[in-house]
């Protein structure tokens, strides 16, 4: 059977008789995007993840700054300007003129509630606000309204980054801020406003009218959740979806209809290291020794992803340039084995099973990428058994603290830095008291923190010089592949997608040909 007529089929079996429909055309305005996952949360504080924020991000919701995909530099969106007044306080003026889905006005007031519900440890009404956007934050900032169109934001310490950081922060309606529930009519003020949610089905999303900037092309969009990359590629094929995501190489046709991307994303592996077996630094090394990168990615991956043996990509300031070449601890088992035998030998129960924790959906054939790591693992003398769980339990093993009971873990992360710096990734994942850090090298939060108050080549000195000790003498966080991502458009579209599309596919970017 040809691929076409393969991925078509695989497509029918798996979602039913789809009613035969034509391509998407300036007439319909009307688009089907198929997704990976279903989103978890529709609120504004939740935008970080790819699952969220492929939808609302840019489409429902907007940030008072934004990062231009093509060279990394801020700029502005809710907010007309900025300037920093002393080393903590900046000073933001806001858009004129922007409203709310509900026809609310887009004020200071707002935006500060949106930046301090978005900080660690927020709290309103009493209650804790507990935000994946939070992630960001190494540090709580607070924000006031000055004015109508003036917010001040007072840092704890010198922060160079602050309006890199609030490109993260999206912005919801003053209702959806009352409250720590999280919203389920989200309500921002983006070009297209929600419709409904079917709950593991689809969402809706239709153009807005009020709108302050241009109006989109497409004028209705419904996301779809279809958990097989043949699945989605066979819906655009059929003409049931004008784009889909990650396609896998398997499926990708050899026309203009499959697009490639790249958007900093690493598949890693992160050892807890307050748990045996990886409690010794040497096991951690072994488990980089182990694993077969030049083989296994190539052959499981495809086109789909690259062997790599860090935690972000070239486009990262934190990013060591020859790596590969010198210094990183590739393939060899015979070293694995014996770091192995030197930590048994000092009483380290290196037999002990633990977990290899891992989503269904992380990467294409992330399955079998870590069925090969398991084995390999297996192969030098470790105990690793295969846990693949949804997001919520994911998080379990990814945030300390770690419940007493939770054995030992090596947990499998699809990280993204599309910002182009590494405050995005190491404080939060290496820290001491990072949010999602299972190790404590008070060298390396030394290194942090003076990169935290620097900026340019001299930061950047900062982020290597602490990514080579996490990668080497830690081996805290071990890299496995960059990805190099697929997409399917449909051939009546037009598309082009970029380093930010990972993580939000604005609407309003895509067109129609004619």
């Amino acid at each position: 059977m040809k691929p076409f007529m393969r991925t078509i089929t695989c497509a029918l079996l798996a979602v039913g008789c789809w009613a035969t429909q034509t391509s998407a055309s300036p007439s319909t305005r009307k688009i089907t995007v198929a997704l990976a996952a279903e989103l978890d949360s529709l609120d504004a504080c939740d935008t970080q993840t790819s699952q969220n924020g492929n939808i609302t991000r840019g489409n429902v919701y907007e940030s008072l700054t934004r990062v231009n995909p093509d060279d990394g530099k801020v700029q502005p969106l809710l907010a007309a300007s900025w300037k920093q007044l002393d080393d903590l306080v900046w000073e933001f003026k806001l858009r004129a003129g922007v409203r709310f889905h509900d026809d609310t006005p887009f004020d200071a007031k707002v935006a500060a509630m949106n930046i301090n519900r978005t900080q660690p440890g927020a709290e309103i009404g009493g209650k804790k606000v507990v935000c994946l956007n939070v992630d960001q934050f190494p540090d709580a900032v607070k924000a006031e309204a000055i004015d109508d169109l003036t917010i001040r934001i007072t840092t704890r310490q010198l922060d160079p980054i602050l309006p890199l950081r609030l490109s993260f922060v999206d912005i919801g309606n003053a209702a959806s801020q009352t409250t720590s529930n999280k919203t389920v009519q989200p309500i921002g003020t983006g070009p297209f406003k929600f419709v409904e949610r079917l709950q593991g089905e689809s969402v809706k999303l239709t153009r807005w009218a009020g709108y302050w900037g241009d109006q989109p092309e497409v004028q209705d969009v419904t996301y779809v959740f279809r958990a097989e990359a043949s699945v989605r590629a066979g819906m655009v094929l059929a003409g049931e979806a004008q784009l889909a995501t990650s396609i896998s190489a398997y499926d990708a046709t050899h026309d203009d209809r499959t697009v490639t991307y790249r958007d900093n994303s690493v598949a890693v592996v992160r050892p807890n290291t307050f748990k045996e077996p990886f409690i010794d630094r040497r096991v951690r090394q072994a488990v980089s020794y182990a694993i077969d990168r030049e083989t296994i990615v190539p052959s499981l991956m495809g086109i789909t992803g690259e062997p790599w043996y860090q935690m972000q990509g070239p486009q990262v300031n934190g990013y060591i340039p020859d790596f590969e070449k010198h210094g990183a601890m590739r393939y060899d088992p015979a070293k694995a084995k014996a770091l192995i035998s030197a930590a048994k030998a000092d009483g380290h129960p290196v037999e002990v099973e633990f977990n290899l924790v891992t989503q269904p959906t992380l990467f294409p054939n992330s399955e079998e990428v870590v069925q090969a790591i398991a084995q390999e693992l297996k192969a030098v003398g470790l105990n690793p058994k295969i846990l693949s769980v949804e997001g919520s339990i994911w998080r379990q093993y990814q945030r300390p603290p770690f419940p007493e009971s939770q054995r030992g873990s090596l947990l499998v992360i699809s990280h993204d830095n599309s910002t182009g710096d590494s405050s995005f990734s190491f404080p939060k994942y290496v820290a001491c008291k990072g949010i999602a850090s299972a190790i404590c090298s008070p060298e390396i939060d030394k290194l942090l923190a003076a990169a935290g108050r620097t900026q340019g080549e001299e930061r950047a000195g900062y982020y290597r010089q602490a990514a080579q000790l996490l990668y080497t003498d830690e081996a805290g966080v071990i890299g496995v592949a960059q990805k190099v991502r697929l997409m399917m458009l449909d051939k009546g579209i037009i598309y082009h997608p970029n380093s930010l599309s990972g993580l939000e596919i604005r609407i309003a970017d895509i067109s129609f040909k004619s």
